[in-house]
């Protein structure tokens, strides 16, 4: 399916941007981040064979298992005919995945779709939501990753004094006399007044 023709015009247009989110590189990093957790590897390089591998889902899970034991059962490989019953199976397997990375930190707005790996059609966001899953392992404590490390949480806890004294801490936001101010200021209109003891007095 990662083969059938893009489209005309806009759709084309599209598809094409999409496609150019692939990156080689990225490929290299994240078959060897993922072949460290599981006994498996890509026939070759590039972007056919890379789809190969992880289409039918087995791979994603049996790496989401090494993260989180027993949090991805994938359905056994189907050796059927029936080419319905095939999609189907391998696309639960995906679901399946994506399901175990968001319970496992992941969040949804970094995932790819379910079609996006299945047919081949923005292999691009499915990197990216590998890199996110490394990121989260990483920060979980399994070993070196690929993507960025994620900051731990710096949560502070105040007593109930501090609590009530930063109530009554006024911020800037809400106005201040303590700076300058329009106080002597002439009102809008008015004559300028030259008053004073010399300009009052007559000889």
């Amino acid at each position: 399916m990662a083969n059938r023709p893009k489209g005309y015009g806009y759709s084309r247009e599209v598809a094409s941007k999409i496609d150019a989110k692939y990156s080689e590189e990225d490929e290299l990093e994240v078959v060897a981040w993922i072949s460290s957790f599981v006994q498996s590897s890509p026939d070759e390089e590039g972007k056919e064979a890379f789809h190969a591998w992880l289409k039918d889902g087995q791979v994603l899970c049996q790496l989401m298992n090494v993260l989180q034991n027993g949090s991805c059962k994938p359905n056994q490989p189907y050796t059927g005919t029936m080419q319905a019953m095939k999609r189907n199976k391998e696309m639960e397997n995906i679901g399946m995945f994506l399901s175990a990375a968001a319970k496992y930190g992941v969040k949804s707005e970094d995932q790819f779709q379910t079609v996006d790996l299945y047919e081949g059609g923005n292999l691009g966001q499915v990197q990216a939501t590998l890199y996110k899953l490394s990121s989260v392992a990483m920060k979980n404590g399994m070993g070196e990753g690929i993507g960025v490390k994620i900051a731990d949480e710096n949560k502070r806890n105040f007593d109930e004094q501090k609590t009530r004294e930063g109530r009554n801490v006024i911020g800037l936001q809400m106005g201040t006399n303590q700076v300058a101010s329009q106080g002597g200021m002439t009102p809008y209109g008015l004559g300028r007044q030259l008053t004073g003891p010399n300009l009052n007095s007559t000889k």
